[in-house]
């Protein structure tokens, strides 16, 4: 069994999966949370060289906040998908979102207002791996894509685990494991339905503590009535 280490902060998951060659990072967090995860990563006794891999599961702030200067100071290899390369080079959230809780909604316009959550360093996909071609096979890691909290949220399977990103949480600001913003809602139920069918047995959501994937059946059709509302 691999370990499995979390350096992020009480929001935001940045989980270190061990592999062969050291660690693979699975997203990071806001920019301005870098200072506390290298000061996790030295308590932890993390060597940043040892990061050989970052898996960033989608593009927004609080998962692409410190990218760059993660890539930089450890000379990881970027896995993404392709099809991220215009987000990753804008620097800014996409904010043609719904929002899944209306007590959040006015909370999450004054945050879209702000930089310091919205904005992370631009980044040029160059030499970046596609996960499609499953290169951590060796590593038993298995790339997929769903949607639905984004056009395309990147998830791995990796033994009985599944790490999923934003497609569903229990963190704050979460109800019924439902994302907090969400750009196509029917995606995201059918998404649910895929993580229920598979035969993994945990889910690990970047936001919030991992969960038994069972815990989304009774949520599923209500995430399918859920009434969202537009952020702006």
């Amino acid at each position: 069994m691999k370990k499995i280490l979390n350096l992020g902060t009480f929001y935001m998951n940045a989980y270190l999966v061990e592999i062969k060659e050291g660690w693979l990072l699975v997203d990071t967090g806001y920019p301005f949370d870098y200072k506390h995860f290298l000061r996790k990563a030295r308590r932890m006794k993390i060597d940043l060289a040892s990061i050989r891999y970052v898996v960033l599961t989608h593009v927004h702030a609080d998962h692409a906040g410190f990218l760059k200067k993660i890539l930089s100071d450890t000379g990881a290899k970027l896995i993404c998908l392709p099809a991220e390369k215009e987000r990753l080079a804008s620097g800014v959230n996409v904010k043609e979102v719904y929002i899944s809780k209306g007590s959040m909604l006015l909370i999450n316009r004054l945050s879209a207002s702000l930089p310091a959550f919205q904005n992370f360093d631009p980044l040029e996909i160059g030499g970046t791996l596609d996960p499609e071609t499953q290169p951590l096979a060796e590593e038993g890691i298995t790339f997929f894509v769903l949607h639905g909290h984004t056009d395309n949220d990147l998830c791995f399977r990796l033994e009985d685990k599944i790490f999923v990103g934003d497609v569903c949480m229990n963190g704050a600001g979460a109800t019924g494991y439902s994302p907090l913003w969400i750009e196509d809602n029917v995606a995201l139920v059918e998404s649910w339905k895929e993580l229920v069918a598979s035969d993994a047995d945990m889910l690990y959501p970047a936001h919030g503590k991992p969960f038994p994937k069972s815990n989304l059946v009774k949520y599923i059709e209500k995430q399918g009535r859920r009434k969202i509302r537009k952020l702006y």
